[in-house]
């Protein structure tokens, strides 16, 4: 075996090397949102990360690197004031290669064939998932009870 063939099996070797550890450690990063259509303020925390507030009409990007969970409360006021949420959920959410999508439902009963959650067997109301965009969550109206705060509190114009 000559030195030239030598050199070029070590390039293949490293190259393959380096696609396995590549594929091994994929991450999607992808950029998602969390849409607030009520007329609840949401907070919201990724990962044990500081929690996130929105208010009602506005969204929140997020960005989706890896396999994790988000968890969202909603409540009638300001979250500072000690109101208990009118509801709240936590979402697992997957970020692998070029998929992001909000994981629900179960592996049972043709989920490769029909898809997860096909058959309801994990509710997400009154929370939307993977919709209007995979990895999407949105709180909507919605039948949750009308919050008893005056409007004041809720205004976006302060």
């Amino acid at each position: 075996m000559t030195k030239r063939i030598g050199c070029g099996l070590a390039g293949v070797a490293l190259g393959l090397v380096g696609l396995v550890v590549t594929v091994s450690d994929a991450s999607a990063d992808c950029l998602r949102r969390i849409y607030n259509r009520s007329t609840y303020v949401l907070v919201a925390r990724q990962d044990g990360s500081p929690p996130a507030t929105l208010l009602p009409g506005r969204s929140l990007p997020v960005r989706l690197s890896r396999p994790g969970q988000i968890a969202i409360s909603a409540y009638c006021g300001l979250p500072e004031a000690g109101g208990s949420p009118v509801t709240q959920a936590t979402f697992d959410y997957e970020a692998v290669l070029d998929r992001c999508f909000v994981r629900f439902g179960s592996d049972e009963f043709f989920a490769t064939q029909l898809g997860r959650g096909f058959f309801g067997t994990q509710e997400t109301a009154p929370f939307t998932v993977n919709n209007p965009q995979q990895g999407d969550i949105v709180l909507g109206p919605s039948a949750l009870p009308a919050c008893t705060v005056p409007r004041v509190v809720l205004d976006r114009r302060g």
